[in-house]
């Protein structure tokens, strides 16, 4: 009986972190699904960015929006932070947060796995 409960409260200790990165992921889909169109092509704002691969909209509250770019060939990634001025999103700020060539290695939340591609 108490092995029992011990395996039922590491199976709970270990779920419920990955509940919240899923849910994490969902809001992030659902917020890239929502604002695909404003921030497809928002990125050739900034001329000291290639091409993008992919988006994910991290945060936005319409006032305001955090976008995670992967530049093709996964050799970067960066954050842009966009403030919507007069319905029209203008970058007000960017980070690289990681890079296959440089010294950028942090982990984005919820895209930890990405910091990989910064390794090869």
């Amino acid at each position: 009986m108490k092995s029992k409960r011990i395996i039922t409260i590491a199976v709970i200790v270990i779920l419920i972190p990955i509940i919240f990165w899923v849910s994490s992921l969902i809001k992030c889909e659902i917020l890239t699904q929502k604002y695909f169109d404003d921030f497809e092509q928002a990125y050739t704002q900034n001329t000291m960015l290639g091409e993008m691969e992919c988006f994910k909209v991290l945060n936005c509250n319409g006032s305001t929006a955090e976008v995670y770019y992967v530049s093709k060939e996964m050799t970067d990634a960066n954050v842009l932070t966009f403030e919507n001025k007069s319905d029209t999103w203008t970058e007000i700020s960017w980070r690289t947060i990681w890079s296959a060539s440089g010294s950028a290695s942090e982990v984005i939340y919820p895209y930890w796995w990405h910091f990989v591609y910064s390794c090869f």
